[in-house]
């Protein structure tokens, strides 16, 4: 068997009359000094066009030049080579052709990327040429993780033998000389971060130290997808340009702190909220986005539809109550009382809010910040505001029992209370008031409704196809065993929803209205599972996983996202 040898780039160049050797050899030396490709050399020394250095050798190496604009890439062939692979070789896969790989390359004649694409794929694989500047734009737009990252990170130009010099530069210890080179290199870096998460969609981003890397992160639609790892040397200065930013002490690594900033990308304004938590390698942190553009105040838009939508509108429409919104951290209970307050917000109605912290800014509502070092607490500013004379009031979230005693004599006054609770379902509300020493007589009398959520991620439309159930999928959706035929849908990956099948999120919704049978049962203080039981038989109340199976027998998110957020033995 033959040994293939990689033929130098330079040589075939020089066989097509392209260049000379003497220009080959000025820009092999260019190539050595600035680490850069030869062909990036060629033409920063003015010896060649791009152009003429793409089709030059194209024709001497005989294969196809492909001019990638307007070129449709095909998501089965970018599904055969993994993003690593095209960003270490420079390679982007085309199309699949009779069964063979069509690949772009900067660099046909590297063997060793065509033999890793080769086995990586387990396709045959024929090339063609095209622009590094045109093949670097493809991955970034197939593969959309932050290359613009890398870039800013290369820039800051610190090695991991310089990690001493890189903290020195943060803390104040090198000179001003040093402080001016490399504070934009730095500043390039959260900015192009910052960029690529809200391009990504992303609600949280997590800087994350280990032993021997940094890792970020992106929470997209609920899931955690990884970014990039940038070398452990940029830590410091990472984590403490973005500390100045949130206005937290750089010199504070021992103790957790939080901090929030603003920033201006492009046409968006964006609030960020930071928080860092020292670990065995260093301080973790957690930007959370705020994107006001996002914000979605329509709750039938949020998944909230059919019967549940009307018997929400019931529970709004009531002139005075406690109205509870419950779910873990991160399920949309801000979201859903914002779009409550939209559809309540009129000019005749005077509606006050005491928040921490205030994410979103409404127009027409007065809202207040939590602010302890001001003695501004849920109770303390719940207080106040009961003598501002309003008529809806929303509390973030309860706490306390001195701030769920204040909400509801507030609604036994009159006043139509909106608030959260973090619990797992409607009825467990009840139970953690209860928990709270709030009397069973003042519960039957002020709740009149509670809504429980949790967000499940939806079909991704650009790339949703039908597929037949398997039995697994059978067993979740008719769980009492009455099967009917139905079609389900699944998100095959594609440019859109960056592979992952899924884009944007939607609410799955447990109503539990306060009825009079309900009532009873809170005075006798019954367990949440009698509670649910009476629920079920008197109002037809639904749960979490029964709306999550009506939404994937409607086409719009699939069995794997029940699984995800839901238990059948404790809903069903």
């Amino acid at each position: 068997m033959a040994i293939r040898q990689k033929l130098k780039l330079g040589d075939v160049l020089v066989q097509a009359g392209a260049i000379t050797s003497d220009q080959l050899n000025q820009a092999l030396a260019k190539q050595q000094a600035k680490k850069i490709p030869l062909g990036q050399a060629l033409v920063e020394l003015g010896f060649i066009t791009e152009e003429k250095f793409l089709t030059s050798l194209a024709t001497q190496l005989k294969i196809p030049y492909l001019d990638m604009q307007g070129v449709k890439i095909s998501q089965e062939a970018i599904r055969k080579v993994q993003e690593s692979v095209a960003r270490k070789h420079k390679v982007i896969p085309i199309d699949i052709e009779n069964g063979s790989l069509k690949l772009a390359m900067t660099d046909p004649l590297n063997i060793f990327a065509v033999d890793e694409v080769t086995i990586q794929s387990g396709m045959d694989v024929i090339t063609v040429l095209a622009a590094e500047s045109d093949i670097e734009r493809a991955i970034q737009e197939q593969y959309g993780v932050a290359a613009s990252i890398k870039a800013a990170v290369k820039s800051l130009g610190v090695q991991e033998e310089k990690k001493e010099e890189a903290a020195a530069f943060i803390s104040g210890d090198a000179g001003p000389a040093t402080i001016d080179a490399t504070e934009a290199p730095v500043a390039k870096l959260v900015e192009m971060i910052l960029k690529q998460a809200l391009d990504d969609g992303a609600s949280d981003i997590h800087i994350e130290p280990t032993e021997d890397s940094l890792s970020i992160r992106y929470r997209i639609d609920g899931v955690l997808f990884e970014a990039t790892k940038p070398p452990k040397s940029v830590e410091s200065a990472l984590i403490s340009r973005i500390k100045v930013l949130a206005k937290m002490d750089i010199a504070e690594t021992r103790a957790p702190q939080d901090g929030g900033f603003s920033a201006r990308l492009g046409p968006k304004e964006i609030e960020l909220r930071v928080s860092t938590c020292p670990t065995i390698y260093g301080e973790n942190m957690v930007l959370r986005i705020l994107d006001k553009s996002k914000l979605l105040v329509d709750l039938q838009g949020s998944g909230l539809i059919g019967r549940s939508l009307e018997k929400y509108h019931e529970l709004l429409d009531k002139p005075y109550g406690v109205i509870l919104v419950t779910g873990p951290t991160g399920s949309g209970k801000t979201t859903t009382l914002y779009g409550s307050l939209a559809k309540l917000n009129l000019p005749t109605r005077n509606i006050k809010t005491i928040e921490d912290p205030v994410e979103y800014r409404l127009d027409g509502i007065r809202q207040t910040q939590v602010n302890p070092k001001a003695n501004i607490t849920f109770a303390t500013g719940l207080r106040s505001l009961m003598r501002q004379d309003p008529d809806i009031i929303m509390v973030g979230e309860i706490r306390d029992t001195e701030t769920a005693e204040i909400a509801i004599q507030a609604a036994l006054t009159g006043h139509l209370v909106l608030s959260t609770l973090h619990t797992n379902d409607t009825p467990g509300a009840l139970s953690r008031l209860s928990d709270l020493k709030i009397e069973p007589f003042l519960l039957a009398s002020s709740i009149v409704g509670v809504l429980a959520q949790r967000l499940v991620r939806k079909i991704c439309t650009q790339c949703k196809v039908q597929h037949e159930p398997t039995e697994k999928e059978l067993q979740v959706l008719f769980p009492k065993g009455d099967r009917q035929p139905v079609t389900l849908y699944h998100g095959e990956g594609c440019k859109a929803c960056k592979k992952s099948g899924y884009t944007g999120r939607m609410g799955i919704f447990e109503i539990l209205v306060i009825t009079d049978d309900i009532r009873e049962l809170v005075l006798k203080k019954a367990a949440p599972m009698t509670i649910r039981r009476k629920a079920v038989e008197t109002q037809d109340m639904k749960s979490l996983r029964e709306d999550a199976i009506a939404k994937v027998l409607s086409g719009l998110t699939t069995v794997d996202e029940v699984n995800r957020v839901t238990f059948a033995d404790l809903e069903s």
